[in-house]
């Protein structure tokens, strides 16, 4: 598949001052906490810079990029002798791990447009881990689809997510029409996952994800590595799934057993 076929990310300045950058980010994600929790909405001003200053603990230099950093996003906008406003509020989605459901159903549930953008769809011969959680044989081939899945036109997830080949019958599909994979691959091959062992690690972008979206190397994704498994407990999907940050954010219920 051509490799034109590119989501632009978020644009950010680039500050002089390399320790300013992350605690800039930092500010800039509390900015959007409070105007989720204050329940914020389109033209509504935001504090001062002195409030905000005083509010978190920080130089109003700081701040002062934190601020520009959410223009360039469009979540603010600023009128001059009169404040900063919101333009539109942020996307977020929320949710736990305990339940097994698909990215679309995870975005539409909180009213976005979930969209996707294929990368590629090919076959190729199992990695090692592939072969050792797949209970694959060494030559035998799998099939990987490759997306970038969107929420209101923001890239939320990068996903990798591989099956055997044996699973399609003939030629490997060159288009999918279903935002979810999940249906896609109960409709055309049966298999349904009924549970998924996931690692969840923090990781920088791929050069194959720098390649497919217009991102920064410094950006951070939280990777959930999953196979999902049938109710047989027999491996069917192995998946990458590449989280964006600042659109997801997940939540685990822990209870104390006595």
């Amino acid at each position: 598949m051509s490799d034109d076929r590119r989501v632009k990310g978020v644009k950010r300045l680039m500050p002089t001052k390399g320790r300013s950058v992350s605690l800039s980010q930092k500010i800039k994600k509390k900015i959007i906490e409070y105007i989720l929790k204050e329940n914020l909405q389109p033209d509504d001003i935001l504090p001062s810079e002195a409030v905000l200053v005083d509010m978190f603990g920080v130089s109003r230099y700081t701040v002062r990029e934190a601020l520009a950093l959410l223009e360039q996003d469009k979540i603010l906008y600023k009128i001059h002798g009169k404040g900063t406003f919101v333009n539109k509020v942020p996307i977020q989605v929320e949710s736990g791990l305990e339940k097994l459901e698909s990215i679309t159903d995870i975005i539409e549930s909180f009213g976005y447009k979930p969209g996707t953008v294929w990368a590629d769809i090919k076959e190729s011969l199992p990695t090692r881990d592939m072969i050792q959680k797949m209970k694959l044989k060494p030559k035998e081939k799998v099939i990987t689809f490759t997306r970038i899945r969107t929420a209101d036109g923001k890239i939320a997830a990068y996903c990798v997510d591989t099956i055997k080949r044996s699973n399609i019958v003939g030629d490997i599909p060159k288009n999918i029409d279903k935002e979810s994979m999940f249906e896609y691959f109960e409709e055309n091959f049966g298999i349904v996952p009924e549970y998924a062992i996931a690692d969840i690690i923090p990781v920088l972008p791929t050069e194959e994800m720098k390649k497919h979206m217009d991102i920064k190397e410094s950006q951070l994704f939280l990777l959930l590595h999953q196979v999902h498994y049938d109710k047989e407990g027999h491996p069917q999907i192995y998946s990458m799934d590449y989280f964006n940050p600042d659109i997801f954010k997940f939540k685990v219920n822990r209870l104390r057993h006595y």
